[in-house]
């Protein structure tokens, strides 16, 4: 039979040691909750038991009881097999206020892929997570439930792991459960009103209902090769933007920001055939924006102000953690202090992300040792092909 020890484990991240094991760590959902770990080790010296059972998974032993000390509860699993997880389990003298945290066990290895609903060609990543980051994703797994998890694995891009999903929602609302699990829902249901898989099937002149060489011309976003990192590297020039003659095309700002939304989702996409062709999960993008010409008057129209807000709420709600890396090049002054004035509503995490260079000598030495030179386009110093749609256009 397998018994079990446990040690009090109030706060996060906390490590114990725990006999004949190696040392688990504190699940951030039961962090500062006066949890008990229990953790595999030889049986305790016999004595009373309490009438309280531990409500556990059907992997476990029917019938465990536990007792309480000051410091340890223990409890005996006759049957629970030696490959058993670590139980997370609340103290005695809390049982009536709070029920038990049911307990995880782990999925055998030939089941994993079944298990774990990987998208096609997504690669195992749950085997690799580290244990903080394994037992985040098992509680937001159990927060949201079997049908929210099904629900998550429906909208995952092909390639894309479930468990790369949820860290990334995880992270963006520091790991804690109850939140992330909310905003997850949030997002499903922005997906279904917003679809934005059937705007990554569309052009940005079919989505703003104007000619595509109006916002080839004034705002154009590419996808040119990957990193060293086997990220996808994905152009801007915002030295071209003007607001002027798109919205005097009739294009609004929403529509400007659907576009955005197009190029996300075709961003991840491509995070996910990296992903399944690597064999590792590539979850975020090198975004390479260029101000080269870029009109002081964009600070003056409030089109521009709406609209950077409104890729921030984009970014920060429905596409968490995937900017790896932002380099703002040839940046005049005005660029400078128009990303001062806006960036406050950017998360933390993405703004530490940013590096603004000005002249090309500052920024070449940068992007030939992030990007391979046949990867880099030949006017941004590699000697790949220039595939920006048009030339800058001076500003009006």
């Amino acid at each position: 039979s397998s018994w079990w020890s446990c040690v009090c484990a109030p706060e996060l991240g906390d490590d114990f040691n725990v006999s004949g094991e190696e040392a688990v760590q504190v699940s951030p959902s039961v962090a500062g909750q006066g949890v008990v770990l229990l953790g595999r080790t030889q049986p305790p010296e016999p004595s009373s038991k309490i009438d309280s059972t531990c409500s556990t998974s059907d992997s476990l032993s029917k019938g465990a009881s536990t007792r309480s000390t000051a410091d340890t509860v223990w409890s005996d699993l006759a049957d629970c097999p030696a490959s058993s997880a670590v139980i997370v389990a609340k103290p005695t003298d809390e049982f009536e206020e709070s029920p038990l945290v049911e307990c995880s066990m782990p999925t055998p290895a030939e089941n994993l892929a079944e298990e774990n609903g990987l998208a096609a060609g997504a690669p195992d990543i749950r085997s690799v997570l580290s244990s903080s980051d394994l037992a985040a994703v098992q509680a937001l797994e159990r927060e949201l439930g079997a049908e929210g998890v099904e629900a998550v694995r429906s909208i995952l891009v092909e390639g894309e792991a479930l468990e790369s999903c949820l860290l990334r929602f995880l992270r963006a609302q520091n790991f804690r459960v109850r939140q992330t699990a909310k905003a997850l829902r949030a997002h499903l249901a922005w997906r279904a009103s917003v679809k934005p898989s059937h705007l990554a099937d569309l052009t940005p002149g079919e989505i703003c209902g104007c000619a595509d060489e109006l916002l080839d011309k004034y705002m154009p976003t590419w996808h040119q090769g990957f990193d060293r990192q086997g990220r996808p590297v994905v152009f801007s020039h915002y030295g071209k933007f003007r607001f002027g003659p798109v919205m005097g095309a009739g294009v609004t700002v929403e529509k400007i920001l659907q576009v955005h939304t197009s190029n996300s989702e075709r961003t991840a996409r491509l995070c996910g055939k990296q992903s399944s062709k690597l064999g590792r999960d590539v979850s975020n993008a090198l975004i390479i924006m260029d101000t080269e010409g870029w009109d002081p008057n964009n600070l003056r129209t409030k089109s521009a102000f709406d609209w950077s807000h409104g890729l921030a709420k984009i970014d920060s709600e429905h596409y968490p953690d995937r900017l790896g890396q932002l380099l703002i090049i040839n940046a005049p002054s005005s660029m400078y202090y128009f990303y001062k004035s806006v960036s406050w509503v950017f998360p933390e995490k993405a703004r530490s992300r940013v590096r603004i260079f000005g002249g090309r000598d500052t920024w070449e030495p940068v992007l030939r040792e992030l990007i391979e030179p046949s990867e880099l386009p030949s006017d941004y110093g590699g000697s790949g092909p220039a595939l920006m749609p048009t030339e800058p256009s001076p500003p009006q």
